[in-house]
């Protein structure tokens, strides 16, 4: 499946704030026309892109860490997509590393979890295993924010969106910023 997103939004990533990249993707999301020019891009580019605006607009209890781990547990969705991607980004001043995790023993080094269809069967492990960390969990499976993972995304109409699970980010310590909550078609409290 292919979603849109415009050249201009691509060729303005490495250029603009954090802040103005959000509003793009934002306006994207309500569906709001973009510039001409629109550009296919894949669904995982797309929500790799999600992945870093997640977590720029998400505050962690303070943690000293070099640099920023974003980590894919279970079958890789993205390939070495997420890599060049994020390469030359940073969240909170910390350079990303993109670790694929198979083991959920190794999860506790991650600030970002992106957990792959192919680990649902594990999920109530998974959730259990970094349950008192600050850690956020996203993934991209029905029903999942109902069982505990914070960010889940969807595609409908070929938007992607998200729901919040505000109850699991507040026990992870974890505070989801009002812009971010906006932009949730669903918020479980």
């Amino acid at each position: 499946m292919k979603t849109t997103l415009t050249l201009f939004t691509r060729y303005f990533c490495k250029r603009v704030s954090q802040q103005a990249l959000s509003v793009l993707l934002s306006l994207s999301l309500i569906g709001i026309p973009l510039p001409a020019q629109a550009e296919e891009l894949s669904e995982y580019t797309l929500k790799a892109l999600f992945l870093y605006n997640f977590a720029t607009f998400t505050a962690w209890p303070n943690r000293s860490m070099d640099n920023f781990h974003l980590c894919i547990y279970g079958k890789d969705p993205f390939g070495q997509g997420i890599d060049s991607l994020m390469k030359s980004k940073k969240i909170n001043e910390r350079m990303i590393d993109i670790d694929r995790i198979s083991d959920v023993t190794q999860l506790r080094q991650c600030q970002l979890v992106f957990i792959s269809s192919s680990a649902l069967a594990n999920l109530d492990d998974v959730v259990d295993a970094i349950k008192d960390d600050p850690i956020l969990t996203v993934a991209d499976s029905p029903g999942a924010s109902k069982q505990g993972v914070i960010l889940n995304m969807n595609v409908k109409d070929e938007k992607v969106t998200f729901e919040a699970n505000l109850t699991m980010a507040r026990k992870a310590g974890l505070n989801l910023s009002s812009q971010l909550l906006r932009l949730a078609t669903e918020i479980h409290q």
